[in-house]
Parts: C-alpha cells; sequence; structure tokens
C-alpha cells in the first residue's frame, strides 16, 4: 500500500491525559467478554474486524465524563412527546419510570478514574492533511459515500460506527511491517472541539496494560461530589436518581 500523507501526532510532548475506568484496574485492557456488538466494541474506534481492542483518553477529566455521559441526555424530540401526553386516569402516575436525565448512584460504583503520560503516534483523523489522505486512498465507495460528501463531519457522525471503525482498522494495518506504526487516533470531542481525544490501539504483542500509557497518580474512585462530574451533569441537564 502507498504510504499516506497523514498528519501524525507524536504524542511526547502531551502532558497528562486522563481516563475514567472500572477497578481492580482502569488502566487495562477492557476484557473481551464485554465485547457485545457480534464479538467488537462499539466505540466509534474501536476495530470494525474485532481483532484488536482500543482504549481510549481525553486532555481533560471534563472530556471523559462528557463522553460517557452524553447517552443521558434529555432528548428534546422525547421532552416534546412527553408533555403532549394527558393522564386523565392517573395510570401514568402510578407507574415509576426513570425521569428524563436521570443517572442512577450505581453509575459510579467501581468507576475509577487517573491521569497517565501518554507516547506514540497518533493519526490526527480530522486534520486537512489526513483528510485528503483519506479521500484519496480509504475505499469510502464501499460504504456508499461518494467523493464530494466526505468532509471532517463524517467522521465526527456519531451514528455510522461502522466507517469510523473501519477507518480505525485501516490506520491499524498501515505499516505494519515497519517500524512506523500508527498507535491510534487522535480526535476532537462531539461535545467540544476544545477536547482532545484519543484512541489507543492495542498491538499483538501487548501486555494487559497498554504500554503507551504510564500512569502518573493512584487511581481515585468516582463519586457524586467530584467537580468534574459535577459539571458533566450541569452541561447535559442531568441528575441523580436514588430510586
Amino acid at each position: 500500500m502507498t504510504q499516506p500523507d497523514l498528519e501524525i501526532e507524536p504524542s511526547d510532548d502531551l502532558g497528562d491525559v486522563w481516563r475514567v475506568g472500572f477497578d481492580p484496574d482502569m488502566w487495562a485492557w477492557t476484557p473481551w467478554r464485554y465485547a457485545d456488538d457480534e464479538g467488537r466494541f462499539s466505540g466509534r474506534w474501536d476495530d470494525q474486524s474485532g481483532e484488536f481492542r482500543t482504549l481510549y483518553t481525553a486532555d481533560t477529566l471534563l472530556g471523559c465524563f462528557l463522553e460517557l455521559l452524553a447517552r443521558f441526555r434529555p432528548s428534546r424530540s422525547l421532552l416534546d412527546e412527553l408533555d403532549q401526553i394527558e393522564d386523565d386516569d392517573g395510570s401514568v402516575g402510578r407507574f415509576h419510570e426513570a425521569a428524563v436525565g436521570a443517572v442512577g448512584y450505581r453509575w459510579v460504583e467501581n468507576r475509577q478514574y487517573g491521569s497517565a503520560r501518554q507516547t506514540g503516534r497518533y493519526c490526527y483523523v480530522t486534520h486537512s492533511r489526513t483528510m485528503a489522505a483519506l479521500i484519496a486512498h480509504y475505499p469510502f465507495a464501499d460504504h456508499g459515500i461518494g467523493a464530494g460528501d466526505i468532509d471532517s463531519a463524517v467522521l465526527k457522525d456519531a451514528r455510522d460506527r461502522v466507517l469510523t471503525r473501519s477507518i480505525a482498522r485501516w490506520l491499524f494495518d498501515l505499516g505494519y511491517d515497519g517500524d512506523d506504526l500508527v498507535d491510534g487516533v487522535r480526535f476532537n470531542s462531539r461535545h467540544g472541539d476544545e477536547i482532545r481525544m484519543w484512541a489507543v490501539f492495542e498491538r499483538p504483542d501487548d501486555p494487559p496494560r497498554s504500554p503507551k500509557l504510564e500512569p502518573t497518580q493512584e487511581p481515585a474512585q468516582v463519586t457524586p461530589e467530584l467537580d468534574e462530574l459535577q459539571e458533566a451533569f450541569r452541561r447535559f441537564g442531568l441528575h441523580w436518581d436514588d430510586s
């Protein structure tokens, strides 16, 4: 394969990156038993072939929580539909359902957070140079996407994960028999372009933890009182449900 002219970010000067994971080892690769999408993980930059794992980090702890909690956001269309329900006979009130935007306290159970020094070579996937290389070399036509329809918004769309996971696989395979491997993807969060994110690829000889991540502090327990978690709740309009 002709080596495409990708924008590669060497991460020897990133400072601390952050992750929210589960004990007993929040920095370990997620066990394969949790790959519930036909043997694949469901993240945007996981492997579409289901052969390697991906670990996600962010440049801020708030960024981690925004990514994790986005699925709990109240839907505007759902709120509008709920407003139109008429509870003439009181039946709605007799059946308890979780309120819109509610998050159970169990969400924090066994969750930890921590920082690490990250090294490696990461493809800045929405950089203009990378976009040009993808248009020239990646088979978008296999996904029914014409060259005129390709822009950075296509890669930020969380709905078409077959596309982004297939691109992750394509990047993983680049230079595999040489020294200049792509160690993962650098991308901006969908919840704010100022939030930098990384997807770190697992290589066949990697130990239980990625050698690209060296923790810089002991993991701490996620609690509802954590400032960054409270800020994510505020931005998304979420609240705790203790029922």
